[in-house]
């Protein structure tokens, strides 16, 4: 299959992505969660480059981009405005975006901006509002055993019993599997946890960081292109969330994957990719 990579200036530094595949359908590019987490995570979905070129990119700061201790670049504004540059560079005329995670959010956030080549966004396991995401967790921690929920919420991060507690969730609402797909395993020593910490905070279910007040919520229904909502039923980004987002989204639909958690791409893989082929295909 071809492959084309390179480098694109952006404010901070070069910004690494590649092109997988050849195809003149309508391109889809790939935006990572995290934040910090690149885009190895998602590799799976080059399964879809037979019938149209995927874009992967790694964010300013993090996997094969430039690494950057400039805080002031680690900004939603910022990313929304290295997406802008990357879209130009690559004259792209129309793409579809897939956004996971973080990436989901960054996704909104580039549409609100109304680019004209933009066909539909896939927002898979969807960061979309802090607030929804701590209600979340908070509910989802409180299924847990009463010595691990007690081990999470003294917060020492260094007993066993803490780092016992934290493995289960994130087993349970995070990766379900396990045996780690190599990308995922690439992706964890490629990630910038100081970018992860200031923006989000130190665990998943714990928002500390600059995105605590992100909320995209009131803004949905400026969007009108075609949607795809997907998840987990065990997702740390709840069905109970999306079955909330889906009827803010003037043209979306909804899938839930049943045997998964954050990591349906992986998980569920054959279904996963039937799914956004399908969604893709009606538009083209």
């Amino acid at each position: 299959m071809k492959r084309e990579e390179g480098f694109i200036d952006v404010p901070g530094g070069n910004v690494w992505y590649e092109i997988v595949g050849n195809k003149e359908a309508t391109p889809l590019i790939a935006l990572h969660g995290g934040p910090g987490y690149p885009h190895d995570s998602l590799e799976s979905l080059e399964y879809l480059a037979d019938e149209r070129k995927v874009i992967f990119y790694d964010q300013l700061g993090c996997g094969n981009s430039k690494r950057t201790t400039d805080k002031s670049l680690w900004t939603v504004d910022h990313f929304v405005r290295e997406l802008q540059k990357i879209v130009k560079e690559l004259k792209l005329k129309k793409y579809h975006i897939l956004g996971h995670s973080w990436g989901a959010g960054l996704a909104v956030s580039f549409a609100f901006s109304k680019p004209s080549g933009l066909q539909s966004l896939i927002l898979t396991d969807p960061y979309i509002s802090t607030p929804h995401w701590e209600k979340d967790a908070n509910r989802l921690l409180s299924t847990m055993p009463p010595a691990m929920q007690r081990a999470l919420k003294e917060g020492k991060t260094t007993s066993k019993q803490f780092q016992e507690a934290r493995k289960e969730f994130y087993f349970r609402h995070v990766y379900r599997f396990k045996k780690f797909p190599v990308a995922c395993i690439r992706a964890d020593h490629k990630m910038n946890g100081e970018m992860y910490r200031y923006m989000w905070g130190p665990e998943e279910f714990d928002p500390r960081g600059t995105l605590k007040t992100f909320d995209l919520t009131p803004r949905l229904s400026e969007i009108k292109i075609p949607v795809l909502l997907l998840c987990g039923r065990f997702d740390e980004a709840t069905p109970e969330s999306l079955q909330y987002f889906h009827p803010l989204l003037p043209n979306a639909t909804m899938k839930v994957f049943e045997k998964s958690a954050h990591m349906p791409h992986w998980t569920e893989k054959e279904v996963y990719m039937t799914t956004v082929r399908r969604f893709l295909r009606n538009i083209f």
